[in-house]
């Protein structure tokens, strides 16, 4: 196991230690309604096969991108502290790009909607991603490697980004004032997940938020209207992962089929 596999190993279990942790207060001590026990096994359920395809498919696109990465005439030492800054700036544009194109575009939308079909909002969401999605993701990642990031350093900065991500579902912090302002915060993504219309495909930022403002797809979080979790309309077997992951694939086949 390599020093960078070990650190995502470690990770990954820093942020199911997280959730185990919000749930049991949330259940048992709180009792807020936040988690319900289906919904955050389906969470589980869903994890578990998003990680059980990231072995094999992060293997070949790594292999792809080293492939990339080998004939591309740029190169980026990381020797400076300002080239990590601009590959996290690089990778969290591309991160915003790819993001609101899976909420825009219709079949990358049949994927990414497992991550948003649940009604509750807490860390166990932020386990929810798509087994397809699995298969295309690392694609939109393709330029950072073609500027002269070496893939390896590009893994480093996307799992950051990812374990960022992972935190901001979480319904315990409030607003943060002027964080709100340039970050993804839990405020921010909380409208992110919200089928509100004054909330929907808003707040697409990894990281910062800043790419939003930029394009007009900014929206705080508005104390007159909570967020109402979710999407329209809500799947039919909400307990059942297979489904979850699946049913707006079989509508988008369906439709091809059916001209």
């Amino acid at each position: 196991m390599t020093l960078l596999e070990l650190a995502a190993w470690i990770a990954a279990l820093v942020m199911f230690a997280a959730f185990l942790v919000e749930a049991l207060i949330s259940k048992y001590l709180i009792r807020d309604g936040h988690y319900d026990v289906a919904d955050t096994f389906v969470s589980i359920s869903i994890m578990v096969g998003y990680v059980l395809m990231r072995v094999g498919i992060g293997a070949m696109s790594t292999v792809a991108l080293i492939a990339l990465w080998s004939v591309t005439p740029l190169r980026w030492s990381m020797d400076a502290w300002w080239h990590w800054v601009v590959l996290f700036l690089v990778v969290d544009f591309l991160n915003y790009w790819s993001h609101r194109g899976g909420h825009v575009i219709g079949v990358l939308w049949a994927s990414h909607v497992v991550h948003h079909n649940s009604p509750k909002f807490n860390l166990s969401i932020g386990m929810r991603n798509s087994w397809i999605g699995v298969l295309y993701d690392w694609m939109f990642f393709v330029p950072a490697v073609a500027l002269g990031f070496h893939p390896l350093y590009l893994a480093v900065v996307v799992a950051v980004g990812s374990a960022w991500d992972f935190l901001t579902h979480t319904p315990y912090v409030g607003k943060l004032r002027w964080f709100d302002g340039w970050a993804n915060t839990p405020s921010n993504h909380r409208v992110h997940h919200g089928r509100n219309p004054r909330y929907v495909n808003k707040n697409f930022g990894g990281a910062l938020i800043i790419w939003d403002r930029m394009f007009g797809t900014y929206e705080p979080e508005h104390d007159d209207e909570p967020v109402d979790y979710g999407v329209h309309p809500m799947p039919a077997r909400p307990n059942n992962p297979f489904y979850l992951e699946f049913y707006l694939w079989i509508a988008v086949v369906r439709r091809a089929f059916s001209r």
